[in-house]
């Protein structure tokens, strides 16, 4: 049998937390469900990089970065 291309799950979340998930949809031009896909992938690749010693940060326009996340 062949693996689903997505599975459902189900998300309980404060109604403060919604409000923001949808804010952030609406000025984003996207849906609730691909803000939470789009955290969800962050928050995976910030447990796989501290798994190889880096941290997840913020910088300044000037400042280097080694890794950039495209997307968000």
């Amino acid at each position: 049998m062949p693996t689903p291309v997505h599975v459902r799950k189900q998300l309980i979340i404060p109604a403060a937390i919604d409000q923001r998930l949808t804010s952030i949809a609406v000025d984003s031009g996207t849906t609730p469900s691909e803000v939470v896909r789009k955290a969800v992938m962050l928050y995976i690749l910030a447990t796989e990089k501290k798994q190889q010693g880096l941290k997840l940060g913020f910088a300044r326009p000037d400042q280097a970065l080694e890794i950039e996340v495209i997307g968000l």
